[in-house]
């Protein structure tokens, strides 16, 4: 871990370097360009079988760079598991760990096409890529979207967005160019990650100020899992978002096939937010995953999410259903989190 850590400071260091000399007649200076923030959660979990616990998630540091430029920079630090407090054990300290989670730049080609090149979130449907606790709308995060494709690649990305008519295409093709990655603890590592993702938006073409994005979005990819002699999989999913009036709707779906033809997992979750009233929301969702190796899991969530400031999300939720995972316990929950 250390070694990657500093291979990786290395060369943003290199990069940067290299991207002054483009900024030569620049009025301001060249570090004016950096951007410092971050964002942070704290859950209170009473699991139906096990004991109430206090987690302090994650304590991210984010660090970008822009100055107008056709370069980009976008660093992501996370201390992962930072504390946990239970009764019985009291504080503990001793799951944390370092995750450099985003560490790329963007090269930016046209006006339709930038090429990204480093660490970054796999483009896999919505909430892989929107998963900072204080953006989305639940602690608990659906299982299809972590235990059936890897959340990280560490390679090149071209992506881009074509306008047409009323509407446009995001496009995002990628490929891994690095296997040797940081582990994120508790997931199951891949490798030889290549895929692609494309989205229409505007897709209803509404004309309501409050239509939102309608987006609609494809997603094909291919890894196997780094095990000697591991399995190689090929994914086809779907995805979507429609906001319209007071409600939000969104929602994936993943069929994973190994190399033989047979399933190897697939999965999927519909949610919905309504807004309430001052701010408060009523979050509905109901998921599935089945897998041939690991225990299925059908679930509902139902919660309240109260917005206190456009950064800071306020969260209460109840996960029922079938199926035990330790990093989403069925249970109650409440979580605060923001972004700083």
């Amino acid at each position: 871990m250390s070694t990657i850590l500093l291979r990786c400071a290395v060369s943003v260091i290199s990069l940067c370097m290299m991207c002054k000399p483009l900024l030569a007649e620049e009025e301001s200076s060249f570090w004016d360009g950096f951007r410092i923030g971050g964002y942070t959660s704290v859950d209170l979990h009473v699991p139906r079988t096990e004991s109430t616990r206090l987690n302090w998630n994650e304590l991210s540091m984010i660090v970008t760079w822009d100055k107008n430029s056709r370069i980009k920079f976008f660093g992501e630090l996370d201390l992962e598991n930072v504390a946990t407090y239970t009764h019985r054990q009291g504080l503990d300290f001793r799951d944390v760990y370092i995750n450099p989670e985003r560490l790329y730049f963007d090269v930016n080609l046209n006006q339709s096409a930038n090429l990204r090149i480093g660490r970054f979130l796999t483009p896999l449907g919505r909430w892989n890529q929107l998963h900072a606790s204080p953006l989305v709308w639940t602690a608990s995060r659906p299982l299809a979207t972590t235990e059936l494709f890897p959340s990280f690649t560490s390679g090149l990305q071209l992506f881009g967005n074509l306008p047409f008519q009323e509407r446009s295409l995001d496009y995002q093709l990628y490929m891994a160019t690095m296997n040797a990655q940081p582990e994120s603890r508790g997931e199951t590592q891949y490798k030889d990650m290549q895929g692609a993702r494309i989205a229409i938006n505007n897709i209803f073409n509404f004309t309501d100020e409050n239509a939102g994005l309608n987006t609609i979005g494809l997603n094909v990819s291919r890894f196997r899992n780094e095990k000697p002699n591991g399995p190689k999989y090929e994914l086809i999913g779907v995805d979507f978002l429609l906001e319209f009036g007071r409600w939000e709707f969104s929602g994936e779906a993943y069929t994973r096939k190994s190399e033989q033809g047979k399933i190897g997992g697939k999965g999927s979750y519909l949610q919905s937010a309504f807004l309430i009233k001052d701010d408060w929301y009523w979050i509905t969702r109901f998921e599935s995953l089945h897998q041939r190796a690991d225990q299925d899991a059908d679930r509902w969530v139902i919660g309240l999410t109260k917005r206190l400031k456009p950064n800071q999300l306020l969260k209460f939720e109840v996960v029922g259903g079938s199926g035990d995972y330790e990093d989403v316990p069925r249970g109650f929950t409440t979580s605060f989190a923001m972004m700083y």
